[in-house]
């Protein structure tokens, strides 16, 4: 079974990220906020000489990120879309059938459906039936059809839209893909134009058939979701849809050819980066893109009739740029930005909040749906084992790292989660979570029991030695020195500053590997600088013989050896077993599975490459029986791993108590394991100018969503 696809909503999580596809997480470098950052911004108003002020109604906002243009669907849905290109589009893109709502929750959007209905059929499958309201309308005043909601649908389901660039796979959950993905414009076998699985019903009904595959799922209404687009868009000019009885298909011209290559193809890669033939959706329209400056200026859209509530914006204008982290408080003082979006970090938080008064500036706060952490490789060198992860959490204080980086604007997390999830808010009284305070006593006792007790000889290791056998060994079994085609058996430090290098040894056959950790951080980073300080060379890492070795450079390379991506500069041989960056979340969808697959065809979706023991006794089988929680205890004698709780958190549980049980579990087990070391969970600040009223933001509802309820004193 594939991967479910959650990539047709609207509000599906587009993120600048290195985790897995079916990861809900946003990752980012931890050097700043992970999602829109510090704004530059313009203000102008009107003395009239009365003691009121007339202020022009716009809002100039911004991120820290360049614009690249990219608006219309930024990295055609995929992981590399660029922060202020995604807000451009969340501020043009309306009436999707579900949107994300302030709790971070997927709703259906009232303001577009009018109907909806959920259908089990014999064969396993659901069908999901949706009706729109008639009268919508882009900003040009066109119609709305079911046709603008199947468009992109379509075409990214075909081999001319993986021509174009995108991976083909929107479709994949439904009925029917398999044959419509292999239609080049001739039948053939296995191949069929129409998609059976995807109806036109009427001009407002569309039904959507979700194979068996990929049934059940807690989350399965989502699968309903889908978002209009002007046909031309996406299909290119003189396509149109059909449906005469066995499912959607293109007009044959779709599958033109010149040559080997598609000619729609290249109509649709331009199209990506249109910014005035095509009409737009959304609350927002753009007027004005400036690729010199990298600048867009967006208008209100009169057409549009509201998000899921009905919302509707107030503001005739915003103008978007990139803002300069370092100036962006002398830039909102002096008039130069109304908005400075996630302000985090002790001395910036305390600036900012210096000029708030409610009367010139005004702030809203939230803590971060995420947190900064040191992330490391699971599946090679000393960190594929926990007790390493577990030895460096318990060396490095935790709290005084938070204290200090965020200026008690901070507090710290015990796992993969944000204290704003209802799943938290349900458990948080009986999670059992292991307590890692800072004790350098139990990071040597987790070591030795986990067999780090060796010197490069062989022998027992002595604390206080010096050269290689300042740090402990341990012996490795077979199997754990044929990782990754033997790469334990050469494994070796890097970033030998002291002339030191430690490398795993052969004793009298058996290898012996250095408790040395590469570590890659990106720089210029604070956190990178606190974590070099704090515990790279801290006397207490070197007392308990272990060594971290520090590389840094930019966020891509970081990337590049995390993804083992030739591309990014990965050099083909894993070396670092240790990162820092950011994560988050960006809606209240939390679904790991597959995310720690024992499959290698599953490989790309875990950043942490963490396969767990628990799971080679017990895992996971997606046609076997659909076993309660407490039936999967009793069957696996207590130790369910994390692939096993991954999937059963959304593939065995029926109701918000049982996936609450499961996600208990599933943080318990990852707080056993520690993939991650959660550093900081931050408070952002958005410090905005007080001509601005009803602007609330929250960790699941940032600026680009609140802005549409917000509004300019006296407009």
């Amino acid at each position: 079974m594939k991967k479910k696809v959650l990539s047709l909503m609207l509000a599906a999580t587009m993120v600048a990220s290195l985790a897995a596809c079916g990861s809900k997480e946003q990752q980012t470098d931890n050097s700043t906020p992970s999602s829109s950052s510090t704004e530059t911004v313009e203000s102008s108003s009107t003395d009239t000489g009365a003691d009121e002020v007339v202020y022009e109604n716009k809002v100039i906002l911004g991120d820290s990120t360049e614009l690249s243009g990219d608006f219309r669907y930024p990295a055609w849905g995929g992981s590399s879309a660029g922060a202020a290109d995604q807000a451009i589009w969340y501020l043009t893109a309306g009436y999707a059938t579900q949107e994300t709502d302030q709790g971070g929750a997927t709703v259906w959007n009232q303001t577009v459906v009018k109907d909806h209905s959920e259908v089990e059929n014999e064969d396993g499958t659901v069908t999901y039936t949706v009706t729109i309201n008639e009268g919508l309308t882009f900003s040009d005043g066109s119609p709305i059809t079911v046709k603008n909601y199947l468009a992109k649908l379509l075409v990214f389901s075909s081999p001319v839209g993986m021509e174009s660039g995108h991976p083909g796979t929107a479709g994949q959950t439904y009925v029917g893909y398999s044959s419509f993905n292999a239609y080049t414009g001739e039948e053939a076998e296995g191949a069929t134009k129409e998609f059976s699985g995807v109806r036109m019903l009427d001009d407002y009904t569309y039904s959507l058939t979700v194979s068996a595959d990929y049934l059940p799922y807690y989350f399965a209404f989502t699968y309903a979701g889908l978002s209009p687009e002007p046909l031309g868009l996406f299909l290119g000019e003189g396509v149109d849809i059909f449906d005469d009885g066995n499912g959607v298909y293109l007009s044959d011209s779709f599958y033109e050819k010149d040559g080997d290559s598609y000619v729609k193809a290249t109509e649709i890669a331009g199209n990506r980066y249109d910014v005035t033939k095509y009409p737009y959706s959304g609350p927002y329209v753009i007027s004005e893109w400036d690729a010199s400056t990298k600048q867009a200026t967006l208008t209100k859209n009169p057409e549009f009739k509201g998000n899921f509530e009905g919302q509707v914006p107030s503001i005739e204008t915003i103008v978007y740029v990139k803002v300069i982290e370092e100036t962006q408080l002398a830039q909102l003082t002096s008039g130069g930005v109304d908005v400075l979006s996630g302000i985090t970090g002790g001395e910036a938080t305390a600036a900012a909040l210096a000029v708030v008064d409610d009367v010139n500036f005004s702030e809203v706060h939230y803590q971060r749906a995420g947190y900064g952490k040191i992330e490391f490789e699971c599946d090679f060198g000393p960190t594929m084992f926990p007790e390493v992860r577990q030895a460096i959490t318990y060396l490095l204080n935790r709290t005084e790292f938070c204290q200090a980086f965020t200026g008690g604007y901070g507090v710290v997390v015990d796992g993969p989660y944000s204290p704003d999830f209802t799943m938290w808010q349900a458990v948080r009284d009986d999670i059992e979570l292991i307590d890692y305070s800072f004790s350098p006593e139990n990071a040597k006792k987790v070591l030795e029991d986990g067999g780090w007790i060796y010197n490069s000889k062989g022998e027992a290791f002595v604390e206080g030695a010096t050269g290689v056998d300042a740090v402990r060994y341990k012996k490795l079994t077979a199997e754990e020195a044929e990782v990754l085609d033997g790469v334990n058996k050469t494994y070796a430090s890097v970033a030998n500053t002291d002339g030191v290098t430690y490398q795993t040894v052969e004793v009298n056959g058996e290898y012996y590997m250095p408790l040395v950790i590469n570590w890659f951080g990106s720089t210029p980073n604070p956190v990178t600088d606190l974590i070099s300080t704090t515990l790279a060379n801290s006397s207490d890492l070197a007392a308990a013989g272990m060594v971290i070795r520090s590389t840094t450079g930019d966020f891509n390379q970081l990337l590049g050896e995390i993804y083992r991506e030739p591309t990014y500069g990965y050099g083909g041989t894993p070396t670092f077993g240790m990162f820092n960056l950011a994560t988050g979340w960006n809606s209240a969808i939390y679904d790991y599975s597959y995310n720690w697959s024992l499959d290698p065809m599953y490989f790309d979706y875990s950043a942490n490459k963490l396969y767990d023991e628990y799971d080679k006794a017990f895992p996971y089988d997606l046609t076997a029986e659909k076993l309660t929680y407490e039936q999967a205890m009793e069957a696996s004698g207590g130790k369910l791993g994390m692939d096993y709780l991954s999937m059963a958190m959304v593939y065995n549980a029926t109701t918000e108590d049982e996936y609450n049980q499961w996600w208990m579990a599933y943080i318990e087990r990852w707080n056993q394991l520690m993939p991650d070391i959660p550093l900081y969970s931050n408070y952002y600040y958005d410090v905005y100018n007080s001509k601005i009223e009803n602007f609330n933001t929250s960790p699941f509802f940032d600026q680009r969503r609140a802005i549409i309820y917000a509004n300019v004193k006296g407009h």
